[in-house]
């Protein structure tokens, strides 16, 4: 029983679950939780310089495992993180072609289409 709690507790202080929303801190940093599914994705809401004033956006992040690093979500990013998979890197190349293209989602199919070729570049 003793373990089982700190087991909890540990788990508890990488991520939280507030109001429905999982979540993980960072530092100051609070990211939620998005999707879980062969890499973590996160979401932020920051202040992002336009071309003439700052506006909060939402901005997202992703990690390989759930206390890897968090890193922000760019084809770069991707393709150094999971450089030892040709398959993935190469969706990436074929299906991307920017950084604000990786937040597709499939309506029909219910995931981000990244995830979607993540999980097919396994098969």
């Amino acid at each position: 029983m003793y373990s089982l709690k700190i087991l909890i507790a540990g788990l508890c202080l990488n991520s939280m679950v507030s109001r429905g929303q999982a979540y993980r801190q960072v530092g100051r940093e609070k990211f939620v939780i998005v999707d879980t599914a062969g890499f973590y994705l996160y979401r932020i809401n920051k202040l992002v310089m336009g071309e003439k004033i700052s506006r909060p956006q939402d901005v997202y992040y992703f990690s390989v495992k759930p206390d890897a690093p968090v890193l922000e979500l760019t084809l770069v990013n991707l393709e150094s993180a999971f450089s030892a998979n040709a398959r993935f890197r190469y969706a990436l190349e074929e299906h991307f072609r920017s950084d604000k293209q990786l937040i597709a989602y499939d309506p029909w199919l219910k995931v981000y289409k990244l995830k979607y070729l993540y999980n097919q570049s396994y098969h």
